[in-house]
C-alpha cells in the first residue's frame, strides 16, 4: 500500500498534502494546501518522467495550472499540454544512470537563481559530487573507500583545499572516529574530532566530541543514549560557550577571529588558562519511549540534577490491519497531569 495523503491539524492551522502515481509507481504529482486565519495556500508539484529522469515543475495557488489542477483533477496528470511553464515557481531536473543520481539542476525562476549538482561514480560508490551555486562558486567533494567502505571525503572550493573527514573503523568496521581537518596558512591540522562508543547490540551510546584549542586538543562535550527496552535516554554534558571557540590552529588564529567578528572583549576570557578551569554543564535529560512499531509515544524533558519533569508530550498512535500508521494524535501534559490535544496527524493508503 501507498501513502497517498497526509492531513496535520493544529488549533492554529492545517495542512494537507496528496501524492499522485502512475501505473508504474511513479509519482505524477503532489499537491500541499494549507488553511490558517491569515487565509489559503498552496503548491502543485508536477513530476514528469522519461525513462528514470524526471523533473519537477511547481506552482503556486495563484496561477492558471494550479487551478487547471484544481478543475480538472488528478488524472489531468497524465494529459499534455495542460500546465505552462513560463508560470512555474521553480524546476528541479534530476537525471540518473543505472539508478544513481548524475545531476540535479535546481532554478528558482520566482527569485531568478540557480545551482546545480553532478554526481560521478566507481563500482556503484560516489567519488565525487560537484555543486556549482548561483554566485559561480564550485564546491566539489571527492570521496575515498576501501572495500566498499567510506574512508576519507575531500572538500575543495574553487579547487582549494577547504576541509577532509576521515572515517576510522574497528575491526568489526564500526565507525571508532570521525577526524575534521582544516588548513591554517600551508599547514593541514587536525581541527576536530568525534570518538564512538558502542553497546553490545553495536548501537552507539556514547559520543565524545574533541576540539582544538591552544594547538591542543580537547574534550568539550559528551552525549549518552541508554537504551531500555523500548525506552531510550539521552544525557549530554559540556563546556559552556566554548564550541565555537573549537577548531583554531592556535590562540593567535583564535584570537584573529575574534577581533574581525568585534568580540575583542572575549580574548580575555577565552585564553592559554580556559581549559585549566572549565568545567562541564549536564544539560537537560531527554527520555523518549517507543511503541513496538518505533513510533513515538513520549517525549519527556527532565532536569538532570532534580530529576524534575517540565516538559512532557505523549502521543496516541492507531494502525491499519498491514500494521501502517493511521493517525497520531498529540497531547501536551499540564502542570496539573492533564492531557491537553496538541495536533493530529492523519495518514492514508491505497493499494
Amino acid at each position: 500500500m501507498r501513502l497517498f495523503k497526509e492531513v496535520y491539524r493544529d488549533e492554529h492551522s492545517s495542512h494537507t498534502k496528496e501524492t499522485f502515481y502512475n501505473d508504474k509507481g511513479q509519482i505524477t504529482g503532489i499537491l500541499e494546501t494549507s488553511k490558517s486565519a491569515s487565509g489559503e495556500n498552496g503548491f502543485l508539484s508536477v513530476y514528469e518522467h522519461s525513462g528514470e529522469n524526471y523533473q519537477v515543475v511547481k506552482y503556486n495557488n495563484e496561477t492558471k495550472s494550479y487551478a487547471a489542477f484544481i478543475a480538472g483533477g488528478h488524472t489531468i496528470l497524465g494529459k499534455n499540454n495542460w500546465h505552462s511553464v513560463e508560470e512555474a515557481s521553480s524546476i528541479r531536473e534530476f537525471k540518473f544512470e543505472k539508478g544513481l543520481l548524475i545531476a540535479d539542476h535546481y532554478h528558482n525562476i520566482q527569485y531568478g537563481t540557480k545551482d546545480s549538482l553532478s554526481c560521478s561514480y566507481e563500482n556503484g560508490l560516489k567519488v565525487s559530487e560537484t555543486r556549482t551555486t548561483e554566485e559561480g562558486t564550485i564546491l566539489r567533494t571527492d570521496f575515498t573507500y576501501q572495500n566498499g567502505i567510506l574512508q576519507a571525503k575531500r572538500s575543495f572550493t574553487n579547487n582549494q583545499f577547504t576541509e577532509q573527514i576521515i572515517y576510522v573503523y574497528g575491526n568489526n568496521q564500526l565507525l571508532l572516529e570521525e577526524q575534521r581537518f582544516l588548513k591554517h596558512k600551508e599547514t593541514q591540522y587536525l581541527s576536530s574530532q568525534k570518538n564512538f562508543f558502542y553497546n553490545a547490540k553495536k548501537q552507539v551510546e556514547k559520543t565524545e566530541y574533541y576540539g582544538r584549542y591552544d594547538s591542543k586538543m580537547q574534550l568539550y562535550k559528551v552525549e549518552e543514549e541508554i537504551r531500555q527496552g523500548n525506552v531510550l535516554t539521552k544525557k549530554s554534558a559540556v563546556i559552556s560557550n566554548v564550541e565555537t571557540m573549537m577548531g583554531y590552529y592556535d590562540m593567535a588564529a583564535l584570537h584573529d577571529m575574534l577581533k574581525k567578528e568585534n568580540m575583542e572583549w572575549a580574548i580575555s576570557i577565552f585564553d592559554k588558562k580556559y581549559f585549566e578551569t572549565a568545567s562541564f554543564d549536564a544539560n537537560t535529560r531527554i527520555i523518549e519511549k517507543y511503541d513496538d512499531n518505533r513510533n513515538m509515544i513520549e517525549i519527556k524533558s527532565v532536569h538532570p540534577d532534580t530529576g524534575e519533569t517540565y516538559g512532557n508530550v505523549v502521543f496516541r498512535n492507531e494502525y491499519n490491519e498491514q500494521s501502517l500508521l493511521e493517525f497520531t494524535i498529540c497531547y501536551r501534559i499540564t502542570e496539573e497531569g492533564k492531557m491537553e490535544e496538541s495536533d493530529i496527524k492523519k495518514f492514508y493508503y491505497r493499494d
